[in-house]
């Protein structure tokens, strides 16, 4: 009897450090897209864009995207980091998490919405701009 319950409080233990595991794997798509960032911006948007097959077959878009970036980049100085503005869970699988980008002239903001269709996070969409400091205004004023 006592054995049962020994290996009943494992399994429970087990499934809860699981089930943790799982809500927070979006994390890892945020957290490897940062790490990549800090060397090559424009490649962690490639990995972001790679973690969904839909979003990575428009590649007009991206490239945009990129070429955008790299026309703001040179105005904005040294990268100095970024740090989690907000993160919504809006359901079990759909997350918001907005980062500011921070530049020695002024910050960006990242806004990555998470999805989960079935077994895997992927990026749903991914942008960036820089009136994080204009809306911070605005939001001061109302």
């Amino acid at each position: 009897m006592r054995n049962k319950l020994l290996l009943i409080s494992s399994l429970l233990l087990l499934l809860g450090h699981l089930r943790a595991n799982a809500q927070n794997e979006h994390q890892i798509i945020t957290d490897e897209f940062f790490r990549r960032y800090e060397t090559d911006p424009l490649e962690a948007m490639d990995f972001a864009f790679t973690t969904n097959k839909w979003l990575n077959r428009n590649r007009i878009a991206i490239e945009q995207l990129k070429n955008n970036f790299k026309e703001l980049r040179p105005q904005l100085g040294e990268y100095f980091g970024f740090e989690k503005l907000k993160e919504s869970q809006i359901t079990d699988r759909l997350r918001l998490a907005t980062f500011m980008v921070r530049y020695d002239r002024q910050p960006l903001r990242f806004t990555f919405i998470l999805y989960k269709p079935n077994d895997f996070w992927r990026v749903h969409n991914l942008k960036y701009d820089d009136s994080l400091v204009e809306d911070l205004e605005n939001m001061l004023r109302e």
